[in-house]
């Protein structure tokens, strides 16, 4: 028992190591293969547990942050039973996965781990984050291959290099020594050829990504309001002058108007006579009010010269027991309960904003983590994506690392660029092959400005989405109905 607990314990160590903070994302390749001697030397009725102490132990040992998050301490009190629940949950789906792969074989694991990945990304409490492929987004020539089948697919490359390497060292069988090579370099293959035949562009335009670095614990407050709004002026002024190009847009980072911009106000104007001596389009994060409604929504204005603010955009996909409490409009006891969380509303309309010949929307913090989101806003006509977010709250452990690395997934799922606008960081430009162009660190007041490449390029996961992983869900099934009749 204690041989399969080391084992257990050495998987879950060599993945979370894969993920930031070190980033030892080559660990990923082989750290799946402790854990497959575990399972294969286990009774099926056991594999569920073994999967799951597996999954929590993953999960425990790459979000260890969130217990550090910069938030009050009552709620850091019920956050320490939230986060076993949630590491419970996350394993739950590692469990189910290896006792299916224990019935089926684990040749079928690639495609259980990839559908459920897809699964767990799902609803409002959708939580896709540690998908095995984000191990790989600093890596383009890896990457490239979601461009055919988005996150999940590179999840099902590394699980299936995994087994191959697990039946090679079990059979010590040449066949599959051979299918490991094959398996491992025909996506490695394809990246280096799609970066090598990158396409000339004719068309740039130049952005500035202010980071203002406010604290996220002060921003609010009224006496910080003033200091607020004369950073990002200063800030956004320095974007102007630090660059010869005509900027087409400066971008603003989450809630970085820590009122309601679109209320008539001295802030409000005080904006727009910025935007009209610069020139330049700023699209920043906002709380929006709608008063005859009494609802409030993370959301995002874009605001142009002589024009004032002309679009908005409300967040669709809210963090659950962050910004509401999921599920209560069917529960109305939960909303008695005080979870600490905010109270917002969800938008519903994907809004693409135009500005002289730019196409954009935007995604504000956690919907960068959700595929489909970004997928939905390129399809409506998006040739570049905004990423706005306050990682603040994270500290600076590893979570707003992660943060970050996901966004960059979705530029090659999509084929267009981003730009990322964080309060206290990873600001950053990102081309439409996963290429992070410029960076910039935490808890640090920066800016960045930048000529990118504008041009969309139409994927195949752009075309079918998560289609593969949708019918993996359904195949698993079959394939057990097959085995339970069979045996």
């Amino acid at each position: 028992m204690m041989k399969k607990f080391l084992l257990i314990f050495l998987s879950a160590v060599l993945l979370s190591l894969s993920f930031h903070p070190l980033h030892l994302y080559f660990l990923a390749w082989f750290g799946l293969i402790p854990l497959l001697f575990a399972v294969s030397e286990t009774k099926p009725t056991h594999t569920f547990l073994i999967g799951t102490s597996f999954g929590f132990l993953l999960a425990f040992f790459s979000l260890f942050w969130i217990a550090f998050l910069q938030i009050e301490i009552r709620v850091k009190v019920l956050m320490f039973f939230g986060l076993v629940v949630m590491f419970l949950y996350l394993g739950l789906y590692y469990g189910t996965g290896l006792l299916i792969a224990r019935i089926t074989g684990f040749w079928f694991l690639p495609f259980i781990i990839a559908g459920l990945e897809y699964l767990k990304g799902l609803g409002e409490l959708g939580f896709p984050w540690l998908s095995l492929g984000y191990s790989q987004a600093d890596y383009p020539v890896i990457i490239q291959q979601a461009s055919i089948y988005g996150v999940y697919g590179i999840s099902f490359w590394l699980v299936l290099i995994n087994v191959a390497l697990f039946y090679f060292i079990k059979k010590k069988s040449m066949k599959n020594l051979i299918l490991t090579i094959l398996f491992f370099f025909l996506p490695i293959i394809y990246g280096l050829i799609r970066l090598h035949l990158i396409p000339e562009y004719k068309k740039e335009i130049a952005i500035g990504i202010v980071q203002p670095n406010i604290d996220p614990n002060l921003k609010f407050t009224p006496r910080m309001r003033d200091e607020t709004f004369n950073r990002l002026i200063r800030l956004s002024i320095g974007c102007v002058e630090k660059t010869s190009d005509k900027l087409s847009l400066i971008v603003w980072p989450e809630t970085a108007t820590p009122i309601n911009i679109k209320a008539k106000n001295i802030y409000q104007s005080t904006v727009v006579e910025l935007v009209n001596r610069l020139d330049v389009p700023i699209f920043t994060g906002t709380p929006i009010y709608e008063s005859e409604k009494n609802e409030i929504y993370n959301g995002a204005v874009l605001i142009r010269p002589g024009y004032g603010i002309t679009q908005e955009y409300k967040k669709i996909h809210l963090v659950p027991f962050g910004e509401h409490i999921p599920f209560d409009k069917y529960i109305p006891i939960l909303r008695k309960i005080d979870f600490g969380e905010g109270d917002y509303s969800a938008g519903n309309e994907y809004t693409v904003f135009t500005t002289d010949g730019i196409e954009f929307s935007c995604l504000i913090c956690f919907e960068s983590i959700f595929p489909e989101i970004s997928r939905e806003f390129v399809r409506r006509g998006a040739k570049l994506l905004v990423n706005i977010t306050n990682d603040g709250w994270f500290g600076k452990l590893s979570g707003p690392q992660q943060h970050n690395d996901m966004a960059i997934l979705r530029t090659v799922e999509c084929g267009v660029p981003l730009v990322r606008s964080a309060n206290t960081g990873i600001s950053m430009v990102v081309d439409q092959y996963g290429r992070v162009l410029r960076k910039t660190g935490l808890f640090e007041e920066d800016i960045i400005t930048y000529s990118i490449p504008y041009y969309s390029i139409r994927t195949f996961y752009l075309i079918i989405g998560n289609l593969f992983w949708m019918l993996s869900l359904l195949f698993i099934p079959i394939i057990l109905l097959y085995k339970c009749i069979k045996f």
